[in-house]
């Protein structure tokens, strides 16, 4: 459901999840994914990798699915130095009090000339509180991977600003009818109108965005690409 515009995320889905899915395709060797989740990673990744899923043990508590190899705080890894070709957080990094440290681990246990593929939300909306602590501009996260000795080949902006309206004005509409139906709020009558207006902010802002000039000042989301110096 959450590849079709019916789903309040559709375009989040859209813009991150293919951008995230196209750049593993390049990726070889060990590949350590800190965050994993249900491991969703592990079907986009070629025949040449070997796959390894680390979660935090809360995380799984949380209902993710998870079934990671390791259990593990990714600001604090369990693996030894220089032992992994490439490391994913995948909307892990706004999780972690830490974030420098985190990334300092993953330098850590990088090969050199290892990769790091970091994605992040930007403007998005507080998700499994209390647990976001953070968001960055690609300024910011430039700065993050140099100062832990990080070479920046590739950050991309996902959304373009009318696309990130559609999305959060999407996903706010889900929301309203999801505390209506919780606390049984009389707005509930609205849900039917409100459930209706999702599908059709969805496919405005995406068919808009390809109308009109691009622009990256309000985005979703980024995806950075680093890479640990030879």
């Amino acid at each position: 459901m959450r590849k079709t515009p019916v789903h309040p995320q559709w375009l989040v889905f859209l813009q991150g999840h293919r951008a995230a899915a196209h750049a593993l395709q390049q990726f070889s060797g060990t590949v350590l994914d800190i965050g994993c989740g249900n491991r969703w990673v592990e079907s986009e990744l070629n025949q040449h990798c070997r796959y390894l899923g680390l979660d935090y043990p809360d995380t799984v508590a949380m209902g993710y699915q998870g079934k990671p190899h390791l259990f593990g705080d990714g600001q604090n890894l369990p693996l030894q130095d220089a032992s992994i070709d490439a490391i994913l957080m995948l909307d892990v990094l706004e999780h972690m009090p830490k974030p420098a440290q985190a990334v300092a681990e993953a330098t850590r246990v990088l090969k050199p000339g290892g990769v790091l593929l970091i994605q992040v939300p930007f403007l998005y909306p507080l998700h499994d509180e209390p647990y976001d602590f953070q968001r960055w501009t690609e300024h910011g996260l430039t700065v993050l991977m140099q100062t832990q000795g990080l070479e920046c080949k590739r950050i991309v902006s996902h959304g373009a600003p009318i696309e990130t309206s559609a999305a959060l004005g999407a996903i706010a509409l889900a929301k309203a009818v999801l505390d209506a139906v919780t606390n049984k709020r009389p707005s509930l009558l609205l849900a039917p109108l409100l459930i209706s207006a999702i599908p059709i902010l969805n496919i405005s802002g995406w068919l808009l965005a390809k109308l009109m000039p691009s622009s990256n000042f309000m985005p979703l989301s980024y995806l950075i690409l680093a890479k640990k110096p030879q």
